[in-house]
C-alpha cells in the first residue's frame, strides 16, 4: 500500500494570510487598535501585561517592542519555569501565567490577521478535500490508510476546512458523525454533547473514518488540564468566542473530586513556544511525536509544503532521519527566496532549499520553488 504524509510548515500558513514568526509580535500590539466583538478590554489587558514584561523584566524600549524576537520573550520565561526559579520580580507560578497570557494573544493575533484575508483562506479548500476524499477510503477497508499531515503550525484554518468538509455530508443512519478530525492524542470536546470530536481510533471502530492532522507544535484549539492532563478541543469558527474568557475548566476533574471552579483544574493553552527549549514532556505532545514517528515509517512518500528545515527543528530533524525509509520518495515545494541557485558564496548555504538538498542528498529529493501554489496546481 502506497502511503503519502504531508509536511507544513509556516510557509504553508502564510499563503492563507498567517504572519511570519517575526510580524507575529507586531500584530500583537495592533490588537489595541481593533474592533471586534467580545473581550476586547480583556485583550488590552493582556497586552499592557506583555508591555509591562518587556519594560520591567527585559528591558525594552517602547519603540523597539516590535521588533523585538518572539523567542527572545518565550526563552527566558519557558527556561525559569523548567528551572522553577524566578525571573527578576516574575515568581514561576507568575511567569506561568504570563506564558499563557501569551499564547492566548497569539491565538487573537493569529486569527485578526488571517481575517484580514478572508478570500486566500479557499486556496487551502482543495488540499482539505483531496485528504478528507482519500481517507473515506477507510470506510470500506480500514487498512486503507493512504495519508496524513503532520504539522509545527499552531493556526487552525486547514482544520475548520477538514472538519468542515467532512461534516458536510450527511450523517448515516445509526451513527452520531461521519468521520473525526484526528489529532492523534486523547482528545475531549470542550462542549460536552459535541459527538464530532471523537478520537480516532474510536471512529474507526464504529466504522466511520478518520483524518489524520498531528500538530507538533501544539494548536490554538487545544485546552488542557492540568490535573488529569486532558486535552479539549473546540472547532471554533470564531476564536475570540472560545479562548479569549480565560477561565474554563475540566468538567472530568470537577465530576471526579468534586470541586467546582478550582484552579487545579483550570485549562490552559496548549502551545509549544519558538525557543530552543521547547519542552515535549507534557503526555499528550508525547502521543503526537510518537504517531508522527509511526507515520513517517509507513510512508512510501513524504511531501514538505512550505516547511524549511530551521536549525531550531533539531528534535523533529532527528525524528525524519530516524523514521523515514530509505527508499522512500521526497518531495520538496519551497518558494523562489528558498532557492540557493539564487545566492553565490556562502550564502547559499543558509537557504533552506540547500538544507533539503543536504540533509537528503542520498535519497535524491524533488525541490521545487513554486511555493504552495505549485503543489495545489499539482495536486491530483
Amino acid at each position: 500500500m502506497q502511503k503519502t504524509v504531508y509536511v507544513l510548515g509556516a510557509g504553508f500558513s502564510m499563503e492563507y494570510g498567517a504572519p511570519s514568526q517575526s510580524k507575529l509580535l507586531e500584530a500583537i500590539f495592533e490588537l489595541k487598535n481593533i474592533k471586534f466583538q467580545g473581550g476586547k478590554e480583556i485583550v488590552k489587558e493582556w497586552v499592557r501585561e506583555l508591555e509591562d514584561f518587556m519594560e520591567d523584566g527585559l528591558k525594552v524600549l517602547a519603540n523597539e517592542r516590535k521588533h523585538y524576537s518572539l523567542e527572545d520573550i518565550y526563552t527566558p520565561i519557558d527556561k525559569s519555569i523548567i528551572e522553577s526559579i524566578s525571573f527578576r520580580q516574575y515568581t514561576p507560578q507568575q511567569l506561568f501565567n504570563l506564558r499563557d497570557i501569551i499564547n492566548r494573544l497569539v491565538i487573537v493575533a493569529l486569527r485578526s490577521e488571517i481575517e484580514k484575508n478572508p478570500d486566500r483562506k479557499k486556496t487551502i479548500d482543495k488540499f482539505a478535500r483531496y485528504v478528507v476524499e482519500n481517507c473515506k477510503q477507510q470506510i470500506e477497508d480500514e487498512k486503507l490508510d493512504t495519508v496524513s499531515i503532520i504539522t509545527t503550525n499552531w493556526d487552525t484554518i486547514l482544520d475548520n476546512n477538514i472538519y468542515r468538509i467532512i461534516n458536510s455530508d450527511e450523517i448515516p443512519e445509526g451513527h452520531k458523525f461521519s468521520g473525526v478530525l484526528d489529532y492523534c492524542c486523547y482528545i475531549s470536546s470542550l462542549d460536552e454533547n459535541d459527538n464530532k470530536i471523537k478520537p480516532g481510533m474510536y471512529a474507526l471502530g464504529k466504522g466511520r473514518y478518520n483524518v489524520k492532522l498531528l500538530k507538533l507544535h501544539g494548536s490554538l484549539n487545544w485546552l488542557q488540564c492540568p490535573k488529569c492532563s486532558r486535552l479539549f478541543v473546540k472547532l471554533y469558527t470564531n476564536y475570540l468566542g472560545g479562548y479569549v474568557t480565560p477561565k474554563k475548566y475540566c468538567r472530568h476533574c470537577e465530576k471526579n473530586f468534586g470541586t467546582k471552579n478550582d484552579d487545579t483544574n483550570k485549562l490552559f493553552t496548549n502551545i509549544i513556544t519558538p525557543t530552543f527549549l521547547k519542552n515535549l514532556n507534557n503526555v499528550q505532545n508525547k502521543l503526537v511525536w510518537q504517531n508522527a514517528a509511526i507515520e513517517l515509517s509507513e510512508a512510501s512518500k513524504v511531501v514538505f509544503i512550505g516547511y524549511s528545515l530551521p536549525q531550531a527543528d533539531f528534535e523533529f530533524k532527528q525524528v525524519l532521519s530516524r523514521m523515514i525509509r530509505s527508499n522512500a520518495e521526497i518531495e520538496v515545494f519551497l518558494v523562489d527566496q528558498d532557492n540557493p541557485t539564487n545566492f553565490s558564496g556562502d550564502a547559499k548555504y543558509n537557504t533552506a532549499g540547500y538544507r533539503f538538498q543536504n540533509f537528503f542528498s542520498g535519497r535524491n529529493p524533488r525541490i521545487e520553488y513554486g511555493g504552495v501554489k505549485q503543489f495545489l496546481k499539482e495536486l491530483s
